[in-house]
């Protein structure tokens, strides 16, 4: 029963001060009074300040979500348009970077320092046929450009293969990894060997080199000997020798060479315009 009437007493008192703080707000007197109604209306404001505060507090997340949910369709456009703009920057980055690969590539195979005075032609692989038993690619200069069979081709880090056919405007290029490649080739003790490809993903194979030769090094250079009626002009970088087997017993090493040149990622290569003494 106390608890009631302590209720109905916090009740009446609440709705007095929301009554004079309402009263005091609407009233407007000039003169004498102005002074004493002023004063009532801040007190009342003062009493009601927490109690407005408190249902503000209490109403707040009310309000918030009625707003978000007006503004929710807009702020989702907005995150949109900003995700397609970061998607658009990243392709620009991207091709950017692209076009920086390809000059970066066009101007390795200029000015090469292997080539000495030897007459170029800068071409494009525009496709590449892949097997264990044709290893070649086809590039964007022929017959009208200058280029014909029998000529070597090399990237900005060496030899890659040479020219077995061409047509007026694409030639097709057999890589030194085709099992139908062989070149001569000088280790850098002098030793001529024979360079032979063995397929995809192998290593070239050297052949006819003698025991009694000099051990060749792993990561010594080996390049073309450009000996009389050899397939290539001397000095061209072939590859590293990257194993040396000896048998017991037997009268020659088994020595495997990687190629210096990236067979598996060529876009500008040099067509030399060199063709071996008949």
């Amino acid at each position: 029963m106390a608890t009631s009437r302590r209720q109905n007493s916090q009740r009446l008192t609440l709705l007095i001060l929301v009554l004079a703080s309402i009263t005091a707000i609407t009233l407007d007197y000039r003169g004498p009074a102005s002074s004493a109604i002023g004063s009532v209306r801040n007190s009342a404001r003062d009493a009601v300040a927490p109690i407005q505060r408190g249902l503000s507090a209490l109403f707040r997340p009310v309000g918030d979500f009625f707003a978000g949910a007006v503004n929710y369709g807009a702020v989702v456009s907005a995150n949109a348009q900003l995700r397609n703009e970061v998607g658009q920057l990243r392709r620009q980055a991207l091709e950017n970077a692209g076009a920086e690969q390809q000059l970066n590539e066009l101007l390795s195979v200029q000015h090469l320092p292997f080539l000495q005075n030897s007459k170029t032609v800068v071409a494009e692989v525009v496709s590449s046929s892949s097997s264990n038993f044709a290893l070649t690619v086809e590039i964007d200069r022929g017959r009208a450009d200058g280029v014909g069979p029998g000529m070597p081709v090399v990237s900005g880090a060496g030899l890659i293969g040479t020219v077995v056919s061409a047509g007026s405007t694409t030639s097709l290029v057999r890589l030194i990894t085709d099992p139908d490649s062989h070149i001569g080739v000088r280790l850098p003790d002098g030793t001529i060997a024979v360079a032979d490809g063995q397929g995809l993903g192998e290593p070239l194979s050297l052949a006819d080199i003698t025991s009694s030769a000099p051990r060749p090094k792993k990561g010594q250079l080996v390049v073309t000997s450009g000996l009389q009626g050899a397939t290539f002009p001397a000095g061209l970088p072939v590859g590293t020798v990257s194993a040396v087997k000896t048998s017991g017993g037997a009268l020659t090493r088994q020595v495997e060479m990687e190629p210096v040149a990236s067979l598996s990622n060529l876009q500008y290569v040099d067509v030399i315009q060199w063709l071996p003494a008949p």
